[in-house]
């Protein structure tokens, strides 16, 4: 009687340590540490598609304001069509304390201020133009060059019409083709 006790218990054991280490790992899993020590939750929705900021294929982004509160996009697009329309999207940018976006390719998380964006290519996300991140100027001019991009910018030089969304997800999202928006 007590060995088969002691083998409850000890089963017991090992299903909770299992439980624990999963729970740990699922939530380590879904968080994206930024070079400021703030954390993207991946299953955050981007407040400009409501795409989860893990379903990108640019990389997550991210706006920091000075309260902690992080803001997660699902890619660079996203994140500047938030960024240069605070009056759509309610804030206010003064109170902005950092910006991340992901390198492409390697989807290191960079601040946005440091980086080169590759305008006008042929790479789009869900919403439309997609400014391609690069943290060398080398690199950028590079894939400009092999995708037929536009422009080699700085942050400050990216603008709404780089970022323009397509006519065709603007009518799913607003009802007129009765399309899902959740398939963009």
């Amino acid at each position: 009687m007590l060995t088969s006790n002691l083998v409850r218990i000890l089963f017991a054991a090992s299903v909770i340590a299992v439980v624990a280490f999963v729970s740990i790992f699922s939530v380590a899993a879904q968080t994206v540490d930024l070079p400021d020590g703030s954390k993207i939750d991946l299953s955050a929705l981007c407040p400009v598609c409501n795409m989860k900021a893990d379903t990108g294929s640019m990389g997550p982004a991210a706006v920091v304001f000075n309260d902690g509160k992080v803001v997660a996009f699902d890619g660079a697009g996203d994140f500047f069509r938030y960024f240069l329309d605070p009056l759509k999207y309610g804030f206010d940018s003064s109170n902005i304390k950092n910006i991340f976006v992901s390198e492409y390719g390697t989807k290191k998380i960079l601040d946005a201020k440091q980086v080169y964006f590759v305008t006008g290519t042929d790479v789009t996300g869900g919403m439309g133009f997609e400014p391609v991140p690069f943290s060398r100027k080398e690199d950028a001019e590079k894939f400009k060059t092999e995708r037929n991009g536009k422009a080699v910018v700085a942050f400050s030089n990216v603008n709404a019409q780089d970022v323009k969304i397509r006519k065709k997800i603007l009518k799913m999202e607003h009802g007129h083709d009765g399309g899902d928006k959740s398939k963009h």
